[in-house]
């Protein structure tokens, strides 16, 4: 082999050693939004858990999962501390503060919850400017979409957790609150206490659940290109979809 070729490759193996080398990324992951996101006997468990670490996993890209609250997370995610932060909606107030994914993970709706004796709404049920001059329950940092996060007619009631959003409609501290159905129903099974008393009495629109992406992180733009990828794997190959029928049937009456 003439010296020349024996140099280039010598050259070459750095190069493909660091092809093969597996990538990493660390991420943050809401702790109390279950069954979303939350940290369950020392580590993260969740809807969005399982679909973020196997969109990544699909391209090879493997994750450490952080569990931390959620103003933390998506404050760490806005600075740069983190690469990214799930569950997010994404809104109009938040838009230009990080790098968003192609589309959502899924969509989603929050139900409108009230008392179970109290007055039925008109049919179709209630909606955000319904909500307008009632005490509604919602948790600190949370986004519940561009309509009602605009709307400062609304007299929010600030809690740290959506089980403390249903305590206080059972003490008269608050009229509505605001819950998936499927957040809802879990938090009853995990608290029978609170099961049986109350109803969904309207709806606000149908919103996105997205990984938000830090707009400063020196491997945001590198992850965001490899996670929007990786989700296309998992929904065309039915893993998405699985994960989601595991957990909607966990959540079945």
């Amino acid at each position: 082999m003439r010296r020349r070729d024996l140099l280039l490759s010598m050259l070459a193996l750095p190069a493909a050693a660091g092809m093969a080398k597996t990538r990493t990324v660390v991420i943050g992951a809401e702790d109390d939004w279950y069954p979303y996101s939350a940290e369950v006997n020392g580590r993260p468990e969740g809807i969005t858990v399982e679909l973020v670490t196997a969109a990544f996993r699909a391209i090879g890209v493997e994750v450490r999962l952080e569990s931390v609250p959620y103003v933390r997370c998506m404050a760490q995610t806005r600075t740069g501390s983190l690469v990214a932060c799930f569950n997010t909606t994404r809104t109009v107030q938040i838009e230009n503060d990080y790098a968003w994914p192609a589309r959502p993970m899924f969509e989603e709706r929050f139900l409108i919850w009230a008392l179970a004796d109290a007055p039925t709404p008109r049919a179709g049920g209630l909606q955000v400017r319904d909500l307008e001059g009632q005490p509604v329950a919602v948790t600190r940092g949370y986004e519940y979409g561009s309509e009602f996060d605009g709307n400062t007619r609304i007299q929010r009631v600030v809690t740290s957790h959506d089980e403390n959003n249903f305590r206080l409609l059972l003490r008269g501290r608050a009229a509505y609150t605001l819950a998936p159905d499927i957040n809802a129903r879990l938090l009853f099974k995990r608290q029978p206490d609170l099961a049986g008393k109350f109803k969904v009495v309207g709806q606000l629109s149908a919103f996105g659940i997205y990984t938000a992406f830090s707009r400063r992180h020196p491997q945001s733009a590198e992850m965001l290109a490899a996670f929007d990828e990786g989700m296309k794997i998992i929904q065309a190959n039915g893993t998405a979809r699985a994960i989601h029928e595991r957990w909607r049937q966990r959540a079945a009456p």
